[in-house]
């Protein structure tokens, strides 16, 4: 502050000195802020400044934009990766073991029920679906992998629907060990077979 001190009128409780200012009846003391906070307040506004400019405008080839797409494409890659190590894993011997798993058919039950049993019937024989207990497949050899792939990938043209975007690759894989079970099964009231007796 440029006031004299000296010269200022001071409130005759603090002895503070006060500004010629007044508002309603009010006097405003004249407390200058400390050196220290006025310092750090203008050290931000040049660090913010040079950061903004560095960062937005110049660039140092880590633009937030490019940054963010960097972080992104090592994200995919990782997950890419993930899904190759998970579908190597996937054959058509690991799915007929998991068929006869208790334990994994006992989890995938839930997931059919609320998924698949809408179309193929609670205990698989069809409705609007094919009956999957029997020998005939529509789509695919009736293979565990067949299996897997037309659950995973859907068939849009005949109706089935692609749960591989929605569900996840372990809920894919025990929905199709589920499916392997049913085969010849004995459905309560089972649709007429259709497609092709593998």
């Amino acid at each position: 502050m440029s006031h004299d001190h000296d010269k200022l009128e001071r409130d005759p409780l603090t002895q503070d000195p006060m500004l010629n200012h007044e508002y309603d009846g009010i006097r405003e003391l004249d407390n200058p802020l400390p050196g220290w906070w006025l310092g750090t307040f203008y050290i931000t506004i040049v660090f913010a400044a040079f950061y903004f400019t560095w960062h937005q405008i110049v660039g140092d080839g880590h633009l937030v934009q490019a940054s963010y797409e960097k972080e992104w494409a090592a994200v995919q890659a990782a997950d890419q990766a993930k899904a190759a190590q998970q579908m190597a894993s996937i054959s058509d011997e690991a799915l007929l073991k998991a068929s006869k798993d208790t334990a994994t058919l006992a989890a995938a039950k839930d997931k059919y029920t609320s998924t698949c049993a809408s179309c193929h019937g609670p205990d698989g024989g069809g409705l609007i679906g094919p009956n999957l207990t029997d020998d005939h497949w529509i789509n695919g050899d009736g293979k565990p992998m067949a299996i897997y792939k037309v659950i995973k990938e859907g068939v849009t043209a005949k109706g089935m629907p692609a749960w591989g975007p929605v569900l996840s690759e372990g809920d894919n894989f025990k929905l199709a060990a589920y499916i392997v079970s049913l085969k010849g099964s004995k459905a309560t009231n089972p649709k007429a077979p259709q497609g092709v007796k593998y």
